[in-house]
């Protein structure tokens, strides 16, 4: 299975999870394949109000991918695009 084909059935699956009310968004051109895992970071639309939601709601993902789908992923939460700039701003 490809990095298209991969990235394709997890955004499938993150269609309906929404912790805190965000979306989940895959940043498929930052994927790897290592040791047979795929490293998958997600992006949130905004930062959750409860980060643990986040977190869990990834979990649930990995767990059900690898039980029901047979894909080894691991899915890297990052900052929303937001956070990103501000973090970039205050760090020149």
């Amino acid at each position: 299975m490809d990095k298209h084909q991969v990235s394709e059935i997890v955004r499938e699956r993150l269609q309906s999870c929404h912790p805190g009310g965000v979306t989940l968004e895959v940043v498929e051109e930052a994927m790897q394949l290592e040791d047979n895992y795929w490293y998958i970071p997600v992006k949130p639309s905004a930062q959750p109000p409860h980060t643990f939601e986040y977190y869990d709601a990834l979990a649930e993902v990995e767990t059900d991918l690898s039980l029901n789908g047979h894909l080894k992923v691991f899915l890297v939460p990052t900052l929303p695009e937001e956070q990103r700039r501000t973090k970039a701003q205050q760090n020149p």
